[in-house]
This record gives structure tokens, C-alpha cells and sequence, in this order.
């Protein structure tokens, strides 16, 4: 039969009950959106209201002692612009793309796997600095370096410096999002290598797609400090542009770990990674080596790992078992230990690897 072609990419077989099917679907995709302007709206009166009667600075006396906080304005909207906005925001457009009953959202709400739990864990924990604390730990340290302090070593030490602080500031987030994602290609095919692999494996665990799956980052990231976040302090980004550049890879990643079914076209070949193109880099089926490492694949077509085609059935995740659930102490730390099991040689198989 004659086939037709509705908005947001629905196909249905012609006929008064499939015309009347898609009308509604619009109009149910129309209302999300509008939903979506009203809560960008209440959010824009909720952030007047914190610049207008909420002081940047206060002070009080505790205990005969002078306590003051500083910068509350920005410390709010840190805070709060991850759960009120960037997640937010994702989770609308998904609803929009794959329709409500198949977005990450209806599944956290109303059909909750031990999977998600584990990325719902991982969301909390970061959001309440549980992350942060353990990954001085397993660190030893070291999450604590600073790449400011490594910039202004090296100018003063060695006249070394770099800043595109004349430049405007849309200017430096272009910029700075390709530098961004240069070192990060780098970082995320150091993190699949058989050293390394022990860390990032956690990551690449989830047995199923969801915005929330981008959370899922074992604390013990070594390659990450190391190849991404000092070059790009040591490389002069300043700290503006880098607000936007971080809010834009963390909503980037959760776009691509969502079920939105789509390549992105050429932008996706070419400029921003697509959730089809990242699905394929989480795929179950390693008889061929993985790719597409890159949130820009420009550095996968210059340096190796473009390649292959996705779709949104395909299998994810690994061979090794996980527990998954709330409670993600046993597997954190099991690859923990497996990554230093590694270094002493007894390492386990990277993905690009077969098991014998």
C-alpha cells in the first residue's frame, strides 16, 4: 500500500485511521515542546528571582566567629544547571525524537532495570561530591592537580603561555570544544587500551542505552587527568569559555548515550558525534575493533576508528558480568583492582582483544 511520510519521522500506511494516528502523535510531540518552552520559561523567572533577592555574598556570626559565603549565584546555578536544564533538556528532546513510552525517561519512572540503576547511582553519587571524594582516593592524590597552577608554573618558569582571551568569546568555544575533543579522542583509545581497559570497562558495561548511561565514569580517571583536563588549562582556555564548553560535552554526551535513533547526517560524519555512531562504539560484538572514540569525528577520520554502520537494536556491552543496581561498590572496585592487577601483568583482554 501507498506509504506516507509524517512529521518527526513517522511512517504509516495511508488511510483515515493512519492520517488520524500521526495528527495525534504531532500534536502529542507539539505539546511536549510547548511543555518544554514553559519549563525553560518557570526556570527563567526562578533564575531572575535568585539574581534579584538572593545576595552574591552573605555573612553571619556563628559561635562568635564571622562566617561569610561568596559567589552564591554562581555556586547555585553550578550546581543546579546540570538537573534543572542540560538533563532536563535532554530528556525532552528524546521524549520529542523516539516518542514518550520509548525514552530514557518513561523506562527511569516506570519500568526501572538493574542497569539504570547503576547510572541513576552514578548520577547521585556525583552529584552529591561522592565521586569527587573517592576519586582523590583511588587517585592518590593526584585529581587534586591543577592545570591553572601548571599554566602559571611554565609562564613564569619558562615564558611559557597561551590564551585566546582576545578572541570573542563564541570564538573561543568553537575552539576550544575541537581542542576539547582532540585531547579526549586521545584519552578515550589510551582508556581502551589493555592497561587501561579495567577503568573504562565500567563505562561500557551498561547492557542498555539512556541519557543517564553518560554518568557512568569510574572515579580512577588517570588517563583523563592527564590527557584532557591539564592540556586544556596548560593550553590558556579561559575559565568562561570552558563553562560553556564543559555544559556542551556533558549535554553532547548525554545526546549521544540517549535512544535517539538517529546518525545525524553529515553533521554527524563530520562535526558532532551522532547516538548511532556512539552506539556502535558500545557494541557487544568486538570480532572487529571499536571506533568511533571522538565527540567530533573529525579526529576519527584523520587518526583511525571511523567505520561501520549502527542501528538502534544493536547489542551493547561487555563480555565481563557485572552485578549492576544501586549499590556499585563491588564492581567499582573489582575493576579497581583489576586495573592494578594489570600493571603487574596480569591484565585483563582489552575490547579490541579476543578472549581465548
Amino acid at each position: 500500500m501507498e506509504q506516507i511520510t509524517a512529521n518527526f519521522g513517522l511512517s504509516l500506511t495511508a488511510g483515515p485511521k493512519a492520517g488520524q494516528t500521526a495528527n495525534r502523535l504531532v500534536w502529542q510531540r507539539a505539546g511536549i515542546v510547548l511543555g518544554f518552552i514553559a519549563w525553560l520559561a518557570l526556570l527563567g523567572a526562578a533564575a531572575w528571582v535568585v539574581l534579584t533577592f538572593v545576595p552574591d555574598q552573605f555573612s553571619w556570626q556563628l559561635a562568635g566567629h564571622a562566617v561569610a559565603l561568596h559567589d552564591i549565584h554562581n555556586k547555585i546555578f553550578s550546581n543546579a544547571g546540570l538537573l534543572l536544564l542540560i538533563l532536563p533538556s535532554v530528556f525532552w528532546l528524546e521524549v520529542v525524537m523516539v516518542g514518550w513510552k520509548k525514552s530514557s525517561l518513561h523506562q527511569i519512572l516506570f519500568a526501572l532495570t538493574p542497569s539504570i540503576k547503576t547510572d541513576i547511582a552514578f548520577l547521585l553519587m556525583d552529584q552529591a561530591h561522592l565521586t569527587g571524594q573517592l576519586a582523590r582516593l583511588m587517585m592518590l592524590g593526584l585529581s587534586i592537580v591543577s592545570g591553572e597552577a601548571i599554566q602559571a608554573w611554565l609562564a613564569a618558569h619558562t615564558g611559557f603561555s597561551i590564551s585566546a582571551a582576545a578572541l570573542p568569546l563564541a570564538v573561543q568555544v568553537v575552539l576550544y570544544f575541537y581542542v576539547y575533543s582532540f585531547f579526549d579522542y586521545w584519552a578515550h583509545r589510551v582508556g581502551h587500551l589493555p592497561w587501561f581497559w579495567p577503568l573504562h570497562r565500567y563505562h561500557h558495561s551498561a547492557d542498555e542505552m539512556s541519557v543517564v548511561n553518560a554518568e557512568r565514569i569510574h572515579p580512577a580517571g588517570f588517563v583523563g587527568l592527564f590527557f584532557l583536563n591539564i592540556p586544556m588549562a596548560v593550553l590558556g582556555a579561559s575559565p568562561e569559555a570552558m563553562i560553556y564548553v564543559n555544559a556542551a560535552t556533558i549535554a553532547l554526551g548525554y545526546v549521544i548515550h540517549s535512544r535517539i535513533d538517529s546518525d545525524f547526517g553529515w553533521v554527524g560524519r563530520y562535526l558532532i558525534q551522532s547516538p548511532l555512531h556512539h552506539r556502535l562504539h558500545h557494541k557487544l560484538d568486538m570480532s572487529t575493533p571499536t571506533g568511533h572514540f571522538s565527540m567530533a569525528p573529525i579526529w576519527d577520520h584523520l587518526f583511525g576508528g571511523w567505520g561501520g554502520k549502527a542501528h538502534a537494536d544493536m547489542p551493547i556491552g561487555v563480555d565481563t558480568q557485572y552485578r549492576h543496581g544501586f549499590w556499585v561498590m563491588p564492581d567499582l572496585m573489582r575493576d579497581y583492582f583489576d586495573f592494578f592487577k594489570g600493571l603487574i601483568g596480569r591484565r585483563t583482554l582489552s575490547p579490541s582483544e579476543k578472549t581465548p
